[in-house]
């Protein structure tokens, strides 16, 4: 039953604010309390730096995304509806459920983006990834958005209760009112600053353990494991989390680039692995696998490319993750189709790449595709069961959400929209520590030395944003 409370009263001079958040207060102000709604109201603004807007607006939970295609930016601050859960599908029924009950006041079609994720382990009370529950979703209080190169802000304000709703609204125009308009992002003082770093995991246990996992492959349990590893690099003062992601984002225009700030850590990234995004029914994969380094010239890196597509082994190890997703797709599919193989080149290192697009049968939702897909034979290894087992048991690394799937859910009337990332090339900030996450594929014939400055090569695209210029 629809109840109406009176609007908000507002007595603020909006004379020196921006003409759009004096816009978006008064919509704000006159919302009527219905129970059971989620508002969303949204003004067009200006060009901005929506790395500029999270730096310059700190005190709120903070979260960032950019697509591949960087088509769509989203930069959100607070949370309107947050969405805890044991389990992806329960999360995603929940993001449906509050979907539904989202009214928007905007003259177009909007779309509500829930972002967050899922983790690729359980974490536990001791490990860093605590804060991280097994899966999470935020719709952000308060959002700036790019899409296409047009701007707007966005507000959600959820009708929670009717005795609170004049607080609610007062207290989300006093979010706005202090909301800094500044489009510089602060350079931190690096001046004296000292960086050490350690890993994890040492040289001659990774060595063991890529013989443990030879071993399996030679008694045919695996065909492929994926081991990870982690460097913690630690400075004597703070770390900008800003000024990291946005560095990082410049030398890595072509992929996905995220943050998500759960209490004091900020899990970042620029991953260049889909797991899958769905318009609809259509859907579109990849299986991503394969990897060496960038030449010094143009002639070494075209012979590095050309390794990479005639080795068996790099063959193998890509092929495993194609065979995969045919398998676990085709019965839910009623068309599949396996573009030709390209050498995906990024600022440090190519991966074999095979685009994957498909039409879905009716009533596949995204918790059978989550299920079906995460994690990949690139993430995890193949057979993905005993590969898991195997690295249950193993490896020593607390992987948390990294190799997990990030990225933003919509689901409205006219349309459903689902874009998540693979969890790669990411690190995880506490303060002054910076986790640096990054993993290998090991198959027939892999050898433990060339896989492990493999993972320098990948570790260290991240470590030449934090250091800069210096060496590590």
């Amino acid at each position: 039953m629809q109840t109406l409370v009176k609007p908000a009263e507002s007595l603020i001079d909006f004379s020196d604010q921006p003409a759009f958040i004096a816009t978006l207060c008064k919509q704000v102000s006159h919302l009527p309390y219905i129970s059971d709604r989620i508002y969303h109201a949204s003004v067009s603004v200006d060009r901005q730096d929506l790395i500029a807007f999270l730096s310059n607006n700190t005190s709120h939970q903070q979260m960032f995304w950019r697509e591949r295609d960087q088509d769509r930016v989203l930069a959100g601050l607070g949370a309107a509806v947050e969405v805890i859960t044991d389990s992806p599908s329960d999360a995603i029924a929940e993001v449906k459920g509050f979907s539904s009950i989202i009214y928007s006041q905007s003259e177009k079609a909007y779309q509500p983006f829930f972002f967050g994720g899922f983790s690729f382990s359980e974490a536990d009370e001791s490990d860093i990834w605590q804060e991280f529950p097994s899966s999470y979703f935020v719709l952000p209080q308060i959002c700036l958005s790019e899409t296409q190169g047009e701007y707007h802000l966005h507000i959600h304000l959820p009708c929670n209760g009717e005795a609170e709703w004049n607080t609610a609204q007062n207290d989300l125009i006093r979010l706005l009112l202090a909301l800094d308009w500044d489009r510089s992002i602060p350079e931190p003082s690096e001046e004296g600053l000292q960086f050490q770093k350690c890993s994890s995991i040492g040289k001659a246990q990774w060595h063991d353990l890529c013989d443990q996992v030879q071993s399996e492959i030679v008694h045919q349990s695996i065909e492929k494991v994926v081991l990870a590893r982690d460097v913690v690099v630690s400075v004597d003062g703070s770390m900008n989390v800003h000024h990291l992601l946005n560095r990082w984002l410049t030398v890595n225009s072509d992929t996905y680039s995220f943050m998500l700030q759960r209490g004091d850590k900020y899990l970042l990234g620029c991953s260049p692995e889909r797991l899958y995004k769905r318009e609809g029914q259509q859907l579109s994969t990849e299986s991503l696998a394969g990897t060496v380094g960038r030449g010094d010239d143009l002639a070494g890196d075209e012979l590095l490319s050309r390794q990479l597509q005639h080795e068996s082994r790099f063959q193998n190890e890509h092929g495993l993750v194609s065979r995969f997703i045919q398998q676990q797709i085709e019965g839910v599919c009623n068309t599949v189709d396996f573009e030709p193989t390209q050498v995906m080149k990024l600022e440090k290192v190519q991966h074999l790449y095979q685009k994957v697009t498909a039409e879905l049968k009716c009533n596949i939702d995204d918790a059978e595709l989550i299920n079906l897909l995460h994690p990949t034979p690139a993430v995890s290894g193949y057979p993905r069961d005993a590969a898991m087992n195997f690295l249950s048991s193993n490896e020593p690394l607390a992987r948390g959400w990294y190799s997990g799937g990030i990225g933003i859910v919509s689901y409205s009337d006219e349309r459903e929209f689902v874009d998540f990332a693979v969890v790669i090339r990411s690190a995880l900030l506490e303060n002054n520590r910076l986790h640096c996450f990054s993993g290998v594929g090991l198959v027939e014939g892999s050898d433990s030395e060339s896989e492990w400055q493999e993972l320098d090569s990948k570790i260290n695209s991240l470590l030449d944003v934090v250091y800069g210029t210096a060496q590590h």
